[in-house]
């Protein structure tokens, strides 16, 4: 396998476009929550929505993804794109696994597939110094 000295441009492009997934369900999430989660069985329980419970966790986990992907495509170095790419994949793997468990086929397939294009790229980067 060649060795990569920058990032290749697929990788920036897939990591630009989840931050601004990432930032854009966190805003939906915190305006208008009941669109994002009307299938999500315990919307309308006390305190679900609060962004002291999973809401806020949910917005919380999605910016702190947002800030260190931001952080690591402009430091423009491999070792920081690798580092997003590694909480990425760690951070969908267990969304995927955690929709399955819950019946969520849909939402089990799309981190499915984001964890799939994350190893991917990963493996690309993998033999970089």
């Amino acid at each position: 396998m060649q060795n990569v000295t920058s990032t290749p441009k697929w990788i920036t492009v897939y990591l630009w476009v989840t931050a601004a997934m990432a930032s854009l369900f966190s805003v939906l999430a915190y305006l208008k929550p009941e669109v994002q989660f009307a299938v999500w069985p315990t919307l309308k329980a006390e305190g679900a929505l609060s962004l002291a419970g999973p809401l806020g966790l949910y917005i919380a986990r999605n910016l702190a993804t947002v800030a260190t992907t931001v952080f690591a495509l402009v430091s423009n170095t491999v070792s920081a794109v690798r580092a997003a790419l590694v909480l990425r994949a760690f951070t969908d793997g267990i969304d995927c696994v955690h929709n399955a468990l819950a019946g969520n086929m849909p939402g089990a397939g799309f981190a499915g597939v984001m964890f799939t294009i994350e190893v991917a790229a990963l493996l690309r980067l993998r033999n970089n110094a």
